[in-house]
């Protein structure tokens, strides 16, 4: 029977592991552009994307990791070249204005000013934070993480937040994968990412002992930054890449790979 269940989990990581490849794959039109492109303005151009975070270069060697933040995934997809461009919040609407960028994409403030010539957009991303533990737990709200262990990672949103707000005791990890690895083995009470992630993740049947949660204590939606002159073809392809379903896509294929990235660290006596 053991046996039989450790088959059964890996065998269904990695079936969504690859059909979300698959379907990610096939969801590109535009054959001629760069494989990683959607619906490029021109073959072989890019668009040049700000966010607040980007991760650094993955050494040759070392494993794997999922970025946890959703718009450096669709940045990636729907380049075609382009790196992203690590630009702050608050330097984010005079960089489009200028030029620099071309759009930004991240937590931004409804209530800061924009300059001529760039509009905002509301994406469809809840990137409100959400807690996640075990089924048998005795958190059964924000406040009771006072002197609790939050596991977080060092891409996420709500460092520094949690232990202000709340008296939690933060550890930050490399990746939203370590961090989750480290809920699952006991090394921490709870786990903190964007909402939109952690209710794809809590989708796959391997986290239903994890799937006691705490719903958001505030609210945050990604918002996307646009010059108003773009050329029609570029806007358009900028549209795409943070379209509601292509982010959906994204986010399935986001919390399946980091479940697989988890499944191969983890260390599961019944497994090995």
């Amino acid at each position: 029977m053991k046996a039989r269940s450790c088959s059964a989990l890996r065998s269904g990581l990695l079936a969504v592991f690859v059909a979300g490849a698959l379907t990610l794959a096939v969801s590109r039109p535009g054959a001629a552009a760069s494989a990683a492109g959607v619906g490029m303005h021109a073959a072989g151009d890019g668009w040049v994307l700000g966010v607040a975070d980007v991760p650094a270069p993955q050494a040759p060697g070392a494993k794997v990791r999922t970025p946890a933040r959703i718009e450096v995934l669709a940045g990636q997809a729907g380049q075609g070249g382009a790196p992203l461009q690590a630009v702050s919040a608050a330097q984010a609407a005079q960089q489009v204005a200028d030029g620099a960028l071309d759009a930004w994409v991240g937590e931004w403030s409804d209530a800061s000013a924009l300059p001529p010539g760039v509009h905002v957009a509301r994406l469809a991303w809840s990137a409100s934070p959400m807690a996640i533990m075990r089924t048998d737990t005795d958190i059964h709200a924000w406040s009771d993480l006072s002197g609790r262990t939050v596991c977080l990672s060092a891409d996420g949103r709500v460092s520094g937040e949690l232990s202000a707000r709340f008296g939690a005791i933060e550890q930050i990890y490399a990746s939203a994968t370590d961090a989750l690895l480290a809920l699952r083995i006991g090394q921490c009470d709870a786990a903190v990412q964007d909402e939109d992630f952690m209710k794809q993740l809590l989708a796959f049947p391997e986290w239903r002992k994890f799937s006691a949660q705490l719903a958001p204590y505030r609210s945050q939606t990604l918002k996307r930054l646009m010059r108003d002159d773009l050329p029609a073809p570029l806007e358009a392809a900028i549209r795409q890449a943070t379209a509601p379903e292509r982010l959906r896509q994204l986010a399935h294929q986001q919390a399946g790979d980091i479940a697989f990235e988890v499944y191969l660290d983890q260390t599961v006596p019944d497994c090995h």
